[in-house]
C-alpha cells in the first residue's frame, strides 16, 4: 500500500500525528499550514480513504490513519 506514497507525504503525516496539529507540523517542517493541508489531502486522495476524523475542532487520526502512521514509522 505504501508504494503509491511519497516519503514526503509520510513525513508530513508523522509530523501531524506527533505535533497534534497541521499548524504545529508546518512549523516543525518549516512550511506553511496550507502546504501541510494540501499534502494530507493528496495523501488521502491517493489512498482513497480519510486519515483524520474532522468532526471536532481538533483533527484526530482515525483507524486508517493510525495504520498508515504505524507503517510510516516502520520505514524509518
Amino acid at each position: 500500500m505504501l508504494d503509491r506514497l511519497t516519503l514526503d507525504q509520510l513525513r508530513v503525516l508523522v509530523a501531524v500525528a506527533e505535533t497534534g496539529s497541521f499548524s504545529a507540523a508546518a512549523r516543525r517542517l518549516g512550511r506553511v499550514q496550507s502546504a501541510i493541508s494540501q499534502t494530507v489531502q493528496t495523501l488521502e486522495s491517493t489512498l482513497g480513504v480519510p486519515l483524520f476524523d474532522r468532526s471536532g475542532k481538533v483533527h484526530v487520526l482515525n483507524d486508517a490513519g493510525r495504520v498508515i502512521l504505524a507503517d510510516a514509522r516502520n520505514l524509518s
